[in-house]
């Protein structure tokens, strides 16, 4: 089983679990908590990566610090808006000492990344890229506005991000109630207002493959592979050890935190947990949508861009 492949079932599935309405008991109660917090105009999220370690052997033993020491140096951080229509999410990610501003606007299944926000990684490409003549940096003056068509962009390097993305609420809480026939209601429990929902790894091996197999066939394709793996669901538990998702509705806060079991698996493994966090407001809120003549819609398009505002001593 790939990492990656492995990385976006689950956020595919989390996500989804926090977005959806359905079931019975302190399931009801979980999932309509859930729905009445994602339908929120304003999310404050903070996601935590410092207690995650990298295990390896073999020739990848001596990178896994190198990666470990980055990884306890991450901090994401942001806010997801949305006025009904469309959406807009503002990250700061913190690594190894540089800030790095994302802005990325979605309608429908479309997403579009702000270029501006990409200023500081696209120096310091250009101040190493070894040209001869020394880079200052780039002028924002042809940059500002311009967006980059995320699904054109994964269409051009293949299908897989796009079948995802065009997954939509209604087909996402269709394939979850067939899921949720695979949990008991000894899965959730209630402690003052917040519910929980906890998933041992075969419980969510379970869980995803119900997910995965009631999916939409553009969206299946993504992941024929894991469902035809024979042995996805003894390998998904050698990696995640649990899942756990809190939601409180009354002190309007979620709670996400996957556990991993510290085995390797095919020589590397995962220790430790990743959490999410998540405050939720309603502020009044407009998202603008960029026109079809600031986007960018290819590697090509956003490379000429790039040469083009940059700028030489």
């Amino acid at each position: 089983m790939k990492f990656k492949k492995l990385g976006t079932v689950v956020a595919l599935v989390v996500s989804a679990v926090v977005l959806t309405a359905c079931g019975t008991n302190d399931k009801e109660k979980f999932i309509k908590d859930s729905a009445i917090l994602a339908k929120s105009s304003t999310q404050k999220f903070n996601f935590k990566t410092d207690d995650l370690k990298v295990i390896a052997s073999g020739d990848a033993e001596a990178y896994a610090p190198i990666i470990n020491g980055y990884l306890s140096s991450i901090k994401l951080s942001g806010k997801s808006l949305t006025d009904g229509k469309n959406a807009q999410v503002n990250m700061d990610i913190s690594l190894a000492g540089q800030e790095i501003p994302l802005e990325i606007v979605t309608k429908d299944t479309n997403a579009y990344l702000k270029l501006e926000t990409l200023k500081p990684i696209l120096d310091i490409y250009l101040q190493s890229s070894g040209d001869d003549l020394s880079s200052k940096g780039l002028d924002m003056t042809k940059i500002k506005g311009k967006y980059l068509d995320l699904n054109a962009i994964s269409e051009e390097n293949g299908q897989e991000t796009e079948a995802v993305s065009s997954l939509d609420a209604e087909a996402s809480k269709k394939a979850l109630d067939k899921a949720y026939n695979s949990l008991d209601k000894t899965d959730f429990s209630k402690e003052g207002s917040a519910i929980t929902m906890t998933l041992s790894g075969d419980q969510l091996s379970k869980f995803v493959k119900a997910y995965l197999s009631e999916l939409p066939k553009k969206s299946k394709e993504s992941f024929d592979d894991l469902l035809k793996d024979k042995d996805f669901e003894k390998t998904l538990p050698e990696v995640i050890k649990a899942l756990t998702i809190t939601v409180d509705s009354k002190n309007k806060t979620s709670n996400v935190v996957l556990k991993f079991t510290g085995k390797e698996v095919q020589g590397y493994g995962l220790g430790g947990k990743l959490s999410y966090n998540v405050t939720y407001s309603n502020e009044k809120v407009s998202v603008t949508i960029p026109s079809k003549g600031n986007l960018i819609k290819s590697t090509s398009e956003l490379s000429e861009l790039i040469s083009n505002s940059s700028q030489f001593n």
